[in-house]
C-alpha cells in the first residue's frame, strides 16, 4: 500500500487487505535484514499509526 525510500538503512511498508493493515519495519545491516511487524489492526488505526510514523511523532 505504502512504503518509505529504500534509500535507508530502516524502511516502513504499509500492508493493507481485507479490512486489516499492519506496518512492517525492515533494518537493513552489512549481514543481513531484521524485520519486525505491528500486530495486525483496523486499517483506520494502522493508517493513524502510520501518519503518525510519517510526521515523527510514533515511536
Amino acid at each position: 500500500m505504502a512504503w518509505t525510500c529504500f534509500c535507508r538503512a530502516t524502511v516502513y511498508e504499509l500492508y493493507e487487505g481485507a479490512g486489516r493493515a499492519f506496518i512492517r519495519r525492515t533494518v537493513q545491516l552489512d549481514g543481513g535484514h531484521e524485520v519486525h511487524e505491528t500486530a495486525v489492526r483496523l486499517i483506520h488505526e494502522a493508517r493513524a499509526i502510520w501518519m503518525g510514523l510519517l510526521s515523527g511523532r510514533a515511536r
